[in-house]
């Protein structure tokens, strides 16, 4: 039997849509903290600000994005978003203090936080259900690529002073993204019938599964600690002159990431999720120890493959179990809270570790990432022992 066609025009129109999206927010994510503190006189905390505020602004809307896109028309929300994300990245070349760059940070993550919602639900919709894994891990990867060219892009342009380049650069691939909106065609989805008046209510069982739970805390210390990368590492290379160096981390962490992510689901399958997470945290936790070293360009790139194969093999995993952790019906309240955890340990901690930086120094961020790694690592050892203990606990309740 043949199977069903993965790569759509569709599907692969949602795909380029998700990767210009955060090509976007990578090139932003790198060039505007070189900007702040070179053109606008602020200091690494208020740099790490700008990624917190965004981000908090997404967190904040993803919740009603998801209720908008299981109630309305998921391709209007899709064309709206698509403009309105365009819209904010119009408003970059003009800004020229840091309380108007803060407002435009905040309006954005808005909008980001509804386009990311709405598109991650089509992929869902035009990825054939027989094919669910193999598809959204293709799907995953464009994100992936573009974690890696956005700061090479954003990086090089901010460091020879061509900020408006780099935000033209999105303003183009934020329009490209308007017209994959229009042409794509998203599947009828069934509306959700509404029984009640409270079920119109937000819950907070809406929004956390408690089984889910634990294994978001996991993801939200990781990303927290990887904030300190994806935030600081292009201004601590420039005060170090390793600029060249930052380029070539991000290379060599997307090219292992990409080389790893495509087995690392199988291996989890075929020997255990655990035994696949617990040497991708130890590489991790490796990688923020050479980045709080002394510096050279060797430590720096080899830091860059370590933290490709550690942190960026290990979040598909997490994500797969946060999914396999709820009934079905929930699976989208677990991905949600998957981003939402991601996200907020991002946001919270480039706010946290650019006041460290701040006050002791770019090498502390990562310092303070070896023991955020090293907690996450006990964390999800805690969680794996009582899932093993209620499995076996379970399993002897049947044989009785």
């Amino acid at each position: 039997m043949d199977k069903p066609k993965l790569w759509t025009k569709d599907f692969i129109n949602i795909t380029t849509i998700s990767f210009f999206i955060f090509l976007a927010f990578y090139i932003l994510l790198t060039a505007l903290p070189i900007q702040l503190t070179k053109e606008f006189g602020g200091g690494a905390d208020q740099a790490g600000l700008l990624l917190t505020l965004f981000l908090i602004a997404a967190i904040v809307i993803r919740p009603f994005a998801g209720k908008w896109v299981s109630t309305g028309s998921q391709k209007k929300i899709l064309i709206y978003s698509a403009v309105a994300f365009f819209i904010g990245t119009l408003f970059y070349p003009f800004v020229t203090n840091i309380w108007a760059l803060y407002a435009l940070r905040i309006l954005h993550g808005f909008t980001f936080g509804i386009i990311t919602t709405v598109k991650g639900t089509i992929s869902a919709e035009v990825i054939p259900d027989s094919r669910r894994g193999e598809g959204l891990s293709w799907f995953s990867l464009a994100m992936g690529l573009a974690m890696v060219i956005g700061p090479v892009i954003g990086l090089n342009l901010a460091n020879i002073g061509s900020y408006t380049t780099a935000y033209v650069l999105c303003i183009v691939v934020s329009a490209v993204n308007i017209f994959l909106s229009i042409v794509i065609h998203v599947p009828e989805q069934e509306q959700p019938e509404v029984t009640s008046k409270t079920k119109k209510r937000f819950e907070l069982n809406d929004l956390v599964d408690k089984k889910a739970a634990p294994f978001a805390l996991v993801i939200f210390i990781l990303a927290f600690a990887y904030s300190g990368i994806a935030s600081f590492l292009a201004l601590y290379a420039q005060e170090i002159n390793l600029v060249k160096a930052a380029s070539t981390f991000f290379v060599v962490y997307a090219g292992l990431m990409f080389v790893f992510r495509p087995f690392v689901g199988v291996w989890a399958d075929r020997y255990g999720a655990s035994k696949i997470v617990y040497p991708c945290i130890v590489l991790f936790a490796i990688g923020m120890v050479m980045l709080s070293l002394p510096q050279t360009a060797v430590i720096m790139i080899a830091a860059g493959a370590l933290v490709g194969i550690g942190y960026g093999s290990v979040t598909p995993i997490l994500q797969t179990q946060i999914i396999s952790s709820v009934d079905k019906h929930r699976v989208g309240i677990a991905n949600s809270l998957f981003f939402n955890s991601m996200d907020l340990g991002m946001a919270i901690g480039a706010f946290v570790l650019g006041i460290a930086a701040n006050s002791f120094g770019f090498s502390s961020i990562y310092i303070s990432g070896i023991v955020l790694v090293v907690v996450g690592g006990f964390a999800y050892f805690a969680l794996a022992s009582r899932k093993k203990k209620e499995n076996r606990q379970a399993a002897e309740a049947m044989s009785k």
